[in-house]
């Protein structure tokens, strides 16, 4: 049985979108929603005490009525989140299949993607193609199988956005090489996926920040 999507909602418009794909994602694998009712402290202030919660628990119960009612079918839990670390501790307790977060401005991007040991997405507040990152010369099987599990079943385009240190930006034709080679398998057994490709030249956090602008939701690499 998979395990739990874990999301984190943080009481921002962004939050309750992240919220309602988790729930469809949850359903659609057939395991239960934990929602996880998270600030943003700071680093150093970590862990934050429950009592200063700063997510007012009637907007948790509220986004989870609406998910509820789109998908009757969606088991819920919830657990208390006093940051970026207690998030990923839930996440690795409960061997959760997906932790899903809002892709918003407050978001701990860095720690998330240094911290976390599992599949992580960011949901973007409007409908796009799924955003699947490869780095460098690694191809990561499982985040390419959820990337296109996700495009097929929400009949959306896939884009792969490709980062690299600054040093192998230069050899772009051996990377776009790679990444032919590495999805020539995938191209062949899901044809009715329309596949986009770029290299990106700037950071990798400033990469993966701009392609969730305009994309549904971002899967980046481990």
């Amino acid at each position: 049985m998979n395990g739990p999507v874990l999301v984190a909602f943080d009481g921002t418009p962004a939050a309750e979108h992240a919220l309602s794909w988790a729930a469809a994602a949850a359903v659609r694998r057939g395991c239960e929603l934990v929602v996880a009712r998270t600030t943003w402290w700071p680093i150093t202030l970590e862990p934050a005490l429950p009592a200063v919660c700063l997510v007012p628990e009637a907007r948790v119960d509220h986004a989870v009525e609406q998910a509820v009612a789109a998908w009757p079918a969606l088991r819920v839990s919830g657990a208390e989140s006093g940051g970026t670390a207690e998030l990923l501790a839930i996440g690795a307790r409960l061997d959760s299949s997906l932790i899903v977060a809002p892709a918003c401005a407050q978001v701990p991007w860095r720690a998330l993607l240094r911290g976390v040991g599992r599949p992580l997405a960011f949901a973007g507040s409007r409908c796009g193609p799924v955003v699947s990152e490869m780095r460098s010369r690694q191809a990561h099987l499982g985040t390419l199988a959820l990337a296109f599990d996700l495009a097929r079943s929400g009949g959306a385009d896939l884009h792969v956005l490709h980062t690299a240190a600054i040093r192998h930006r230069a050899c772009s034709a051996d990377l776009a090489g790679f990444a032919v080679s590495a999805l020539a398998d995938w191209l062949v057994s899901c044809p009715d996926v329309a596949i986009t490709y770029r290299l990106a030249t700037s950071s990798r956090i400033q990469a993966l920040k701009h392609s969730v602008r305009s994309g549904g939701v971002l899967l980046p690499a481990p």
